[in-house]
């Protein structure tokens, strides 16, 4: 009916599809971090040559012959438990950043800041924090990732690699991640275009309601 007509319109906003940018943002920060720890290092994340399989059965290591294969699968692991905390915390900031915006979505169709114009100089409170909270934690992910691979665990893998002739195991930042650091940067300002069109549907919903007759 009428009513249901009024809470799809919320949809149609663009504080709902500014927030709907950031479900899509925070879904790639939570997919590229996921890459980080995505496998446990070797050619185990390489589809072509049998994942998991591949890499329990040695496969991984055909390159290598005797105490160079153990050393390799050694290092594989210890590079992989350093990353572990840092993508995992990413992944758990992935995922808050994409619940947030969903409440905010049902909140709107379900007319709350009409009801309650106060929640919406809520939300933008929330949204400032959220986006200045970005930098340090953008910072802290870079910072961690790059510590790690300068470590001597990284750089002795790297070198064991490269004296087989393997490529792509470079002791630097990869895509993913390189793409998370920027989606985190563009949610920032998602949520500083959010806390601005909050304070917009502020005014325009205080100003309405001054009106009742004329609505």
């Amino acid at each position: 009916g009428l009513l249901e007509r009024r809470r799809c319109l919320y949809l149609h906003t663009g504080r709902a599809c500014c927030q709907m940018v950031e479900v899509l943002l925070a879904a790639l920060i939570l997919v590229c971090s996921s890459v980080s720890c995505g496998s446990a290092g070797g050619y185990t994340g390489l589809p072509a040559l049998g994942g998991i399989y591949y890499y329990h059965y040695g496969g991984a290591y055909s390159g290598f012959s005797g105490a160079d294969g153990e050393r390799a699968q050694q290092l594989d692991q210890r590079f992989y438990l350093l990353k572990l905390p840092i993508a995992r915390a990413a992944m758990a900031v992935g995922g808050c950043l994409l619940v947030f915006p969903c409440v905010l979505i049902l909140v709107g169709v379900l007319r709350v800041p009409w009801h309650f114009p106060a929640w919406l100089l809520i939300e933008c409170t929330l949204y400032i924090v959220i986006a200045v909270g970005i930098v340090p934690a953008l910072y802290y992910f870079l910072h961690s990732l790059l510590s790690v691979y300068d470590s001597s665990v990284c750089k002795e893998r790297e070198q064991l690699y490269q004296s087989k002739g393997y490529q792509g195991f470079w002791c630097s930042l990869h895509g993913a991640e390189i793409a998370a650091g920027l989606l985190g940067c563009m949610a920032a300002m998602a949520y500083l275009l959010s806390a601005g069109l909050a304070v917009r549907d502020y005014r325009t919903v205080h100003e309405q309601k001054q009106k009742p007759l004329q609505l």
